[in-house]
């Protein structure tokens, strides 16, 4: 939804308020999302003060209502993965994935061994009990879990694989891309990482110049095209995890399908259709 305003000097919350027809402290939570765009730029702050003709992006309020999707994709003896859907928290919180899968099985004991993005979807896994989480946490120490990310990023590639070594949060970083198409302006990569630092897939894709379509802290804030204003969440995806159980000692190999919005963008590239 694109809007006029038709004044100067009203606040971005009030306006909001007013136009959608909704509380100030529900426009403050809707600003807060920051998809919110003013002449295309992206914009948070709810005091913003607007000009007479300036075009005011509001997206589908139904489009970044939180959904709790608990989709199952393997579980064992020791663990259950899920394919996380973007815009939940994995832990910490009695909203977050974890909480609502200890409700969903009945079984408090559930904890989260990894963590992703709240925008980030895909493979998460979850210990059944402490003991668990404590032997596989031991996995991560010892580097011996494998995880592939897929994205989507601003700019084309003119390369093939690139390995990315830059500091993040002033410890050692490493993260290697893989391009698997460019097209119309976009590129999809595949990256695995070495280390697994905070964002960091995010921050080393910002640092070669690709930052991630949708990433709200290292993307681009002015985006001329509306389809790519559109996007709501950076889209990254954690597409395939794998690590040799430290029970049985057998190779377990976890893949999460691509959600819809991260396909229909996908194809939206594939056939040209962004501009």
């Amino acid at each position: 939804m694109q809007i006029k305003a038709e004044k100067n000097n009203i606040d971005l919350k009030t306006f909001i308020s007013e136009k959608l027809k909704i509380s100030r402290s529900k426009a403050k939570s809707l600003i807060d999302t920051k998809n919110i765009f003013v002449n295309k730029k992206r914009t948070w702050i709810a005091t913003f003060l607007l000009k007479k003709g300036d075009i005011i992006s509001i997206p589908d309020i139904d489009l970044i209502k939180k959904e709790s999707n608990i989709e199952i994709i393997y579980r064992d003896d020791f663990i259950i993965a899920v394919n996380k859907p973007a815009g939940i928290i994995t832990d910490k919180t009695s909203d977050s994935f974890e909480s609502q899968l200890k409700n969903f099985l009945n079984n408090e004991n559930i904890k989260a061994i990894h963590r992703l993005d709240k925008e980030t979807s895909g493979v998460l896994l979850f210990a059944k009990n402490n003991k668990i989480f404590e032997t596989f946490k031991n996995l991560w120490k010892e580097k011996k879990v494998k995880k592939i990310y897929l994205s989507i990023c601003h700019h084309v590639a003119d390369f093939n694989k690139k390995e990315i070594k830059f500091p993040v949060n002033d410890k050692p970083a490493e993260s290697f891309i893989e391009k698997i198409s460019s097209e119309n302006g976009l590129t999809l990569f595949k990256i695995i990482t070495k280390t697994g630092r905070k964002h960091q897939i995010r921050i080393h894709l910002a640092k070669i110049g690709f930052p991630i379509v949708g990433d709200k802290i290292y993307g681009p804030s002015f985006i001329k095209e509306e389809n790519l204003r559109n996007v709501k969440r950076h889209l990254l995806h954690c597409y395939e995890l794998s690590y040799p159980c430290p029970f049985t000692k057998k190779n377990i190999i976890i893949k999460a399908k691509l959600p819809d919005d991260f396909l229909v963008f996908k194809n939206l590239m594939k056939e040209g259709k962004l501009l």
